[in-house]
């Protein structure tokens, strides 16, 4: 969902172009990529991944003249899904929210990061010697 907030905006520009199309957004209420990075590489030191949004984003899409579809259990995908392509082929822009756990996928990148070196004295606490056993973070 952190990431989607970047692009809601495309929603608007679909539905004033009447381009209809689905978006699904999955909500696991946290920037999951930086976090996914803090989790191997940073000691489970979170700092601006945890995303606490007290609104929908079902609701947000209504309020933009979308459809908007909440899912908060895996059976109701299927019926969203079937419903968002019959929006759509009634010229109907459609946000599915997936309501989903925090758990969090490998990177896409994992070539790209290494483990941080801590060249400062003030820092060398926060060394971490090896990548997280679990990989899953620690507030789940």
């Amino acid at each position: 969902d952190g990431a989607w907030g970047m692009q809601m905006n495309e929603v608007l520009t679909c539905i004033r172009e009447k381009v209809p199309t689905t978006a699904v957004v999955f909500n696991n209420g946290q920037w999951g990529a930086e976090k996914k990075n803090q989790v191997l590489w940073f000691g489970d030191r979170y700092v601006g991944s945890q995303l606490d949004n007290p609104w929908s984003y079902a609701e947000i899409a209504r309020s933009m003249c979308a459809e908007g579809i909440t899912c908060t259990h895996v059976d109701q995908v299927t019926d969203a899904l079937t419903q968002a392509t019959r929006n759509q082929e009634e010229g109907k822009t459609t946000v599915i929210e997936i309501m989903a756990t925090k758990e969090l996928g490998d990177p896409f990148r994992r070539d790209a990061m290494k483990l941080p070196v801590r060249h400062l004295e003030k820092y060398k606490g926060t060394v971490q010697v090896k990548e997280s056993d679990s990989g899953q973070p620690t507030d789940l």
